[in-house]
């Protein structure tokens, strides 16, 4: 008899650290000093999301959101680059949970690629339509001001985390 196996699929957890590296590309080109704080934190969520810790992938994502937050407050201009990296963070820990999830109630060798396939597919279909919809109302209601950048950011990852749960 074998011994349970719960770590997280590797399909999953590369999806998500792809995309939380792809949010702090987006902080970066907003401001380099920024994304090097984000990529700490890409460098925990990764660690987590391949070996399962909930608390590795919450603060690794949630640094990288805070990136897009700071991001967003020195703006020069870059409101889509900080909306879609906090769309990204959100939509990276997501992905991180649901692989943890997956882990530890089917085990590494259940076949789960069409789980993980449907849940990516949605949970980035969400984050598109997060950023589209922020940064339509930014453009719709833009007056130069970038703390309407960061209430944006805030509003809009609020509206993808409800959308995720």
């Amino acid at each position: 008899m074998t011994e349970f196996d719960a770590t997280p699929p590797r399909n999953t957890a590369t999806a998500a650290t792809v995309a939380l590296t792809l949010a702090t590309v987006f902080v970066a080109t907003v401001s380099t000093g920024v994304a090097a704080i984000a990529a700490v934190g890409v460098l925990v969520f990764a660690y987590g999301a391949f070996a399962g810790s909930r608390l590795s992938v919450t603060a690794g994502a949630a640094v990288v959101f805070l990136a897009a937050l700071l991001a967003a407050v020195a703006l020069r201009g870059a409101v889509f680059a900080s909306l879609a990296a906090g769309a990204l963070a959100v939509a990276a820990w997501d992905l991180g949970e649901h692989g943890i999830g997956l882990g530890e109630h089917v085990g590494a060798d259940a076949r789960t690629r069409n789980a993980e396939l449907v849940h990516a597919t949605v949970t980035f279909a969400v984050a598109a339509l997060a950023v589209a919809a922020g940064y339509a109302v930014y453009l719709v209601g833009a007056d130069g001001r970038p703390v309407a950048a960061v209430v944006l950011l805030a509003a809009g990852a609020l509206a993808l985390f409800g959308a995720l749960r």
